[in-house]
């Protein structure tokens, strides 16, 4: 097959497998949705029938995602040489727009996740809490994982994970850290005045190192490439 052929084949197979992993991920909503009523502390569940429903249907969804994902190949030209690096920029690009969204996604979590923490403060914790609790903390360490590389393709590794992209980031991460530590700081201070506010805040400076580290990644990523 032509450059352009296989160029095109491939991102037919990788628009399939984006929409599939779009349904795993929609399913794991489900799943953990369903999940979370069986939770103890809130008398309120879903009919044994609707539970079943969303367990199973949401077991369904991520099996068909994940059967989609793995019958999905990349031809074998397409994953080496000249192909593989023009593929590899393009996915640096989009990798890029997802390190610029990552603390616009991580503040429209928080207000949820917040309003979830004094909730639970009062004492009934409902079980939409601790759903939603569950999903920042699970979206929190996939943004992590992101940032630090992980889950690169073989093929996409000699251009998205060299030295370059190492030292980026390392730097990147580490402004993460520093802000991190430094918010937990002082929430071990403000913990002997308040302890409410102190909770109320440990998912902002946890949210606060994520999207330190994703906008210097971003920024030092569009700086590599402007050089």
């Amino acid at each position: 097959m032509a450059e352009d052929e296989i160029l095109a084949l491939a991102r037919r197979v990788d628009l399939r497998r984006k929409v599939a992993l779009m349904a795993v991920l929609l399913g794991m909503v489900a799943v953990g949705a369903g999940l979370s009523q069986f939770s103890p502390g809130d008398p309120e569940r879903f009919p044994p029938r609707v539970l079943e429903a969303v367990l199973g249907g949401g077991g369904l969804v991520i099996l068909i995602g994940v059967v989609t994902m793995l019958v999905s190949r990349t031809p074998i030209e397409a994953r080496s040489g000249r192909i593989a690096m023009i593929r590899a920029e393009g996915m640096r690009a989009k990798r890029n727009v997802a390190f610029m969204l990552m603390p616009l996604s991580l503040g429209l979590m928080l207000m949820g996740v917040i309003q979830a923490l004094n909730r639970a403060n009062g004492g009934n914790v409902e079980h939409i809490q601790i759903f939603v609790i569950c999903a920042f903390i699970f979206f929190l360490v996939t943004f992590v994982a992101i940032l630090s590389g992980r889950g690169l393709d073989r093929w996409a590794r000699p251009v998205l994970d060299d030295e370059l992209s190492r030292q980026i980031r390392g730097r990147a991460l580490g402004l993460g850290y520093l802000v991190m530590a430094l918010g937990l700081a002082g929430l071990v201070a403000s913990s002997l005045f308040n302890q409410t506010l102190t909770i109320d805040l440990i998912p902002v400076v946890a949210a606060l190192g994520v999207a330190s580290a994703s906008l210097r990644l971003f920024w030092l990523e569009r700086a590599a490439g402007g050089e």
